[in-house]
């Protein structure tokens, strides 16, 4: 097994300090696998660049994790995503860097106060330290966003002129805040529910976060989302003649609590109102989408209309990749739901990888 190399930079107004380093043995045919810490202005990111033994593009690959604290394998229900990925495509031929997110791993700072921006500064600060440095120098940048990271990649790809594409993985291009209410919905596909408390669920929802990113009426909007959610219980009930009503008020409450948290959280309010259509609009490099056709997280049929046509306002060449049974993580599925991620296989379907780097080669 190798080790990887291990090297501490310290990136400040553009200047790099090298801090520490060390090397080891590596076969000529195997990749070199080289774990970095880079420090911006305001943490330290830890990440590891992947450089193939015979490099076929000029370009590095940036990998952005969705959203969530995540490492930077992006290690999700035990699928090492990111890691299979930057391995697939060290045996094409192409550089990779994937990194720990904010207090994850070896990267310092606070993931659940971080914001869109911080998450966007991180991945720019990332590029500066490859443009500067003369022992890992790349120029060029392909910038890679799974998810919510698809949202930071396409915000950074607009302004820096050393991105010279884009691939995003299952990326919502409608703002988060439409991605929440489809799965509200989503949540009582199967269920008898009636229509009208479905949708008094969502708006109860909706008024909450704007209530909170308004910081207006915050208590009138929490006391609605606990009288809904009494309401749905209630109805959702086996046995509603023998219901404990002081159960579901505790249980109510408990919930209004929960989430009066969660979307107070910088991590979720800074991407709530963001639109990213705006962002693919003003797109000037080739882009590559992929969807799943059992993505119920970042839905098709919610996202890619609406990402088609801000990439064809932009007039940038696009190509479009949907594989039909795969879900979020575009693993082989048979429903797509989330409970079903932790028993399918720690595999992408078929052709998945290859469509990336083919992809990538051929518009070199």
């Amino acid at each position: 097994m190798k080790t990887p190399i291990k090297q501490c930079i310290l990136i400040g107004c553009f200047t790099l300090t090298h801090i520490c380093a060390a090397s080891t043995v590596l076969s000529k045919q195997d990749p070199a696998s080289i774990d970095l810490f880079i420090q911006t202005d305001q943490v330290s990111v830890g990440g590891t660049l992947v450089i193939p033994s015979h490099p076929e593009v000029e370009s590095l690959v940036i990998l952005s994790s969705g959203s969530g604290p995540q490492d930077r394998d992006e290690t999700l229900e035990g699928f090492k995503i990111f890691k299979v990925i930057a391995d697939h495509l060290a045996s094409k031929g192409i550089a990779s860097f994937r990194y720990d997110d904010r207090g994850v791993g070896e990267s310092t700072g606070d993931f659940v106060n971080s914001t869109l921006d911080d998450l966007s500064q991180d991945l720019e600060a990332i590029m500066e330290y490859f443009k500067y440095t003369d022992q890992y120098p790349f120029r060029e940048f392909i910038l890679f966003g799974h998810s919510q990271g698809g949202i930071v990649a396409a915000k950074v790809a607009v302004d820096n002129p050393n991105v010279k594409k884009v691939i995003l993985m299952a990326s919502p291009s409608v703002p988060l805040i439409e991605v929440v209410s489809y799965q509200i919905r989503q949540n009582y596909e199967y269920t008898e529910l009636p229509k009208h408390l479905i949708e008094a669920d969502v708006s109860a929802n909706n008024k909450l976060m704007r209530a909170i990113e308004d910081d207006k009426n915050i208590d009138d909007t929490y006391q609605l989302f606990i009288q809904t959610t009494e309401s749905i219980m209630f109805e959702m009930s086996t046995s509603k003649n023998v219901v404990d009503s002081l159960k579901i008020k505790r249980q109510a409450i408990a919930k209004a609590d929960e989430f009066k948290l969660i979307y107070g959280l910088p991590s979720l309010t800074s991407f709530l109102y963001y639109n990213p259509a705006q962002d693919l609009e003003k797109l000037k490099v080739p882009v590559l989408s992929l969807f799943g056709g059992l993505d119920f997280q970042v839905p098709i049929d919610q996202n890619k209309d609406r990402m088609e046509n801000a990439l064809l306002k932009s007039g940038v060449d696009f190509h479009f990749i949907t594989f039909d049974s795969a879900n979020h993580f575009f693993q082989k599925a048979k429903t797509g739901n989330r409970e079903e991620y932790a028993t399918l296989e720690k595999k992408f379907v078929d052709h998945f990888l290859e469509a990336i780097s083919d992809w990538i080669l051929k518009s070199n």
